[in-house]
């Protein structure tokens, strides 16, 4: 057995390379934690900002500049590439398209260096995927490349041990509401879903029969959950055993997933669908108004699966295997980590038995 200087020498370093949104973060970091599970890994966070000028600027035109070390693209971030700085870890990986193009150069000036830095990217990156070693992408998404692994849903960090320690520090409060006890995660308006005003009217109505039943509601809006419904929420609930976030200090969200006996989704939200799904508690899906074709394609395909059913306003119960797609594509992942091959013998020289 390798004594402890011998396993630290081995140990791998990730980079989970985040824009600062939560969601993007989640996945980067949920899939650096499960290649870590296989391999010993020191794991960090490094978060970027592009300068504001460049934030809508496609993937494909930071591409098209011959990257450099201590350049391009990194001088187009707000720090200019200090949070990317040197030595550069073994394992790469970003989430999001405004990570893909850092990703993406940090490889390619490693290759040319002779390293064998891993860059992997999360979600498409709007770019070649020939720029990277794999790129994993959910499969409603329509990215192309033989080097694709696509998944159902987003990766996450929704773990056993995780929802088990947000349980026993939120059970005095959240443990104490009546049963069922059901999480509701309320999503909001985005560039693939709106949000219809009749919608959102039927389902306060339905958790309001809910919680004047006898259930135990716990909710929690999210970034993008406008203020406004937020508001509603809170009058419809006021009068029953329920708790709803109102944004202010730690958010129990963790806690609710792991308290909850069924879970309510808005269906706007492809992250907080796989989260919940990857409890194996029943997760139904509600309608806040029209979905883009491409979010409506997971709803689909997680219906199909038996991960989730719509919400009509009553509770089912059913079970299922949890989705825990960063642990499904971890071995792939770490497989790039893989030590480099003993060279070969010279030719010519006597073999021995």
């Amino acid at each position: 057995m390798p004594d402890a200087q011998t396993m630290q020498s081995t140990r791998r370093r990730i980079w989970a390379i985040s824009d600062g949104r939560a969601s993007n973060e989640a996945q980067a970091l949920g899939l650096a934690e499960a290649v870590a599970r296989l391999l010993p890994a020191d794991i960090e966070v490094k978060r970027t900002m592009l300068l504001p000028g460049l934030r809508v600027a496609p993937a494909r035109v930071w591409a098209a500049i011959p990257p450099r070390r201590g350049g391009w693209p990194f001088s187009g971030l707000a720090d200019r590439g200090a949070a990317l700085a040197g030595p550069w870890p073994d394992l790469a990986i970003g989430a999001g398209r405004r990570s893909a193009p850092l990703v993406a150069a940090m490889r390619a000036i490693d290759r040319r260096e002779g390293g064998r830095l891993g860059a992997v990217q999360l979600m498409d990156p709007r770019m070649a995927a020939r720029a990277f070693d794999l790129v994993i992408v959910p499969e409603h998404a329509g990215a192309r490349g033989p080097n694709l692994i696509r998944t159902c849903g987003a990766l996450n960090r929704v773990l056993p041990d995780r929802l088990a320690e947000a349980a026993a520090r939120w059970a005095p409060r959240l443990g104490a509401l009546p049963r069922p006890r059901v999480a509701v995660l309320v999503g909001g308006p985005s560039g693939a879903a709106r949000i219809d005003r009749a919608a959102a009217g039927r389902l306060i109505g339905q958790l309001a029969r809910l919680a004047a039943g006898g259930a135990g509601l716990m909710v929690t809006p999210s970034a993008r959950t406008p203020p406004e419904l937020g508001r509603r929420l809170a009058e419809a609930l006021g009068g029953f055993e329920s708790f709803v976030w109102d944004c202010a200090g730690d958010n129990p969200y963790l806690a609710m997933l792991a308290l909850a006996d069924a879970i309510v989704v808005t269906g706007d939200s492809v992250s907080m669908t796989s989260e919940a799904a990857s409890t194996g508690r029943p997760v139904l899906v509600a309608a806040l108004g029209p979905l883009r074709a491409r979010i409506g394609r997971f709803q689909e395909r997680m219906r199909a699966a038996g991960y989730t059913r719509p919400f009509t306003g009553a509770l089912e119960s059913w079970a299922y295997e949890p989705l825990r797609e960063a642990d499904r594509v971890a071995p792939r992942v770490a497989a790039l980590l893989a030590p480099a091959p003993e060279p070969l013998p010279e030719s010519g020289g006597e073999s021995r038995p």
